[in-house]
């Protein structure tokens, strides 16, 4: 995109969306400003990358904005429910993470319905052990006599 003189931002091909270089951007907010639609934003850098957002943030409602987005917001508030830090909140048909008040529990990632909020650069959950896995144990081996051993 034009704006950016970093080249750090494009336009992916396969879901139509912005997709920003974090190593390239320099957070000069030129692309935030040329946006027509004000669906840019700059977002706080968390320890080790982690980030939860949410990824469309057109303020259209519902249908309307799934147009411009496949993962748009619809203000459903399922979410802000879910929150157990009250730091998501909706305005304008829009899920606004408060970044003050996020401990980047994922759990509206969980009950988003559109994907529109995500989670990015957190280790792959553990897959859950079974509550009492059955032991098997070896069957019981015997030594293999030889045929032709003399006692």
């Amino acid at each position: 995109m034009a704006a950016c003189q970093f080249g750090a931002i494009k336009i992916s091909p396969e879901t139509g969306s912005v997709v920003v270089d974090a190593d390239k951007c320099t957070g000069c907010a030129s692309c935030v400003k040329a946006c027509p639609k004000g669906i840019i934003e700059l977002r706080k850098k968390w320890p080790k990358n982690r980030q939860v957002y949410v990824k469309c943030v057109n303020k259209d409602k519902g249908g309307v904005a799934r147009k411009d987005c496949d993962n748009a917001c619809i203000g459903c508030t399922k979410c802000a429910k879910e929150c157990p830090f009250e730091a998501i909140t909706i305005e304008s048909n829009l899920a606004h993470i408060d970044t003050m008040k996020c401990r980047l529990c994922r759990k509206c990632v969980a009950v988003c319905p559109t994907g529109a909020i995500v989670a990015e650069n957190f280790p792959q959950p553990l897959k859950p052990q079974p509550q009492n896995p059955e032991v098997q144990k070896p069957e019981s081996t015997k030594p293999a006599v030889k045929e032709d051993a003399k006692a």
